[in-house]
């Protein structure tokens, strides 16, 4: 006869999770046989009379006992470690706030009969509910900030509270951690954030202001080398304008004193002095003419104001009785033009007139008191005459001047006989 399935029955291997560790629950009679059951559970009998025989593994009861000792059931229970864990919500002080308190606990059956006698059916329950009692007064007298504390607490409570399951035939072992709520720890870590960006802002900050520090050195440091460049910078464009200055002082200086030099030769030399040096330097022409028309113009401008105020009569004028020796050289100044202009040959050299002390200052150069009039001859020096003859001598005839006339008032010198 076959036997009937048992009453209850996980379906449980050995690494199976079990809140409950009694496996399987067979009903015993003298028709029906034990049922095949794993070596390393525990096998409790009852009897009619309610008590209970634990046969340990890997001990089974002999057929003799199975016939004899009249059980009614057997219980087939788990012997194995067992680990469960759950998170529980335990009010701090006020009640404002609630605890998180983490629970991990191990768990194995030591006394099989024990555990059956107990009724229970979930170990990990019953553990929290233990562990709930023992802890839950405790946390009320601790505020939300003080988690280390109360957790110290609590587990001094549940090891005063005994060992935990002894009732129920079990060997318990918990882990205990409290902590704050998700809210407060929020909290917390927005302040560890706070303070960790104010530690690092301090730095940071020094940083910044040694950067800035830096900067404004180096645009100072710039600042100044553009100031030091500029600097240098006018005075070499100073130096060039003051040796530029310096160029053009000397270019006036050197032609002032080309001027002169050929005033002199002009004075000294005649055109011929002058010829001379203009073809050792023909880039002086110009510079020479130039100057040279405008000196002629100045000096007979002043030489004829002064002519004519002088004649003129007047304030500043001469007197009439000094007017008879300029009458007489005027006089033959005249006679000497009309005849050289109308002869347009040699002309032979008029008797002078007595002039007296006057005529000393008149030269071959035709200059009279610094008078120079082109294209005439003037009388010799008063130390050129005769003595006693109270005329000068006959100078030799003039040749003929070339068709431009002569140049800057003096004679063309006579021509060599071909």
């Amino acid at each position: 006869m076959m036997s009937q399935p048992p009453q209850w029955q996980q379906d449980a291997n050995r690494h199976t999770a079990l809140v409950d560790p009694v496996v399987t629950i067979q009903e015993l009679s003298r028709f029906k046989p034990l049922r095949a059951t794993r070596i390393d559970h525990a096998l409790v009998f009852t009897t009619a009379q309610g008590s209970l025989d634990t046969y340990l593994p890997p001990r089974r009861p002999s057929r003799t006992d199975l016939a004899t000792r009249r059980w009614t059931s057997v219980y087939e229970v788990d012997m194995g470690w067992h680990e469960a864990g759950t998170l529980l919500a335990l009010p701090s002080r006020r009640d404002a706030f609630l605890f998180e308190v983490s629970l991990s606990c191990t768990w194995q059956v030591l006394d099989p009969a024990a555990f059956v006698a107990s009724g229970e059916r979930n170990v990990p329950a019953m553990v929290q509910r233990l562990v709930e009692e023992a802890v839950r007064p405790v946390l009320r007298g601790f505020a939300m900030e003080d988690s280390a504390a109360a957790e110290s607490h609590a587990r001094k409570a549940i090891e005063a509270a005994g060992p935990l399951g002894a009732r129920a035939g079990l060997d318990v072992r918990c882990g205990l951690q409290i902590r704050r709520d998700e809210a407060a720890l929020a909290q917390e870590r927005e302040l560890r954030e706070i303070a960790f960006e104010r530690e690092k802002l301090e730095p940071q900050h020094a940083l910044l202001m040694r950067e800035d520090e830096l900067a404004a050195e180096r645009a100072l440091v710039q600042g100044r080398q553009q100031h030091r460049i500029d600097f240098q910078q006018q005075e070499l464009d100073h130096e060039r304008a003051l040796a530029r200055g310096q160029q053009e002082l000397e270019l006036q200086e050197i032609e002032a004193k080309k001027i002169e030099y050929y005033a002199y030769y002009l004075e000294r030399g005649g055109p011929t002095a002058m010829a001379f040096q203009l073809a050792r330097h023909p880039e002086d022409a110009r510079l020479v003419m130039e100057n040279l028309r405008q000196d002629q113009l100045l000096a007979m401008k002043n030489q004829l104001t002064v002519a004519i105020q002088a004649l003129g009569g007047g304030p500043g004028g001469l007197e009439e009785h000094q007017m008879d020796e300029p009458r007489r050289l005027a006089a033959n100044v005249i006679k000497e033009v009309l005849g050289a202009k109308l002869s347009q040959g040699p002309v032979e050299r008029q008797p002078a007139v007595d002039a007296g002390p006057v005529d000393a200052g008149v030269v071959d150069s035709g200059v009279v008191e610094g008078t120079a009039v082109e294209g005439t001859v003037f009388p010799a020096p008063v130390e050129d005459r005769v003595p006693g003859a109270g005329t000068a001598p006959t100078r030799p005839p003039v040749p003929p001047m070339p068709e431009d006339g002569p140049v800057f008032g003096y004679p063309t010198p006579p021509q060599p006989p071909r």
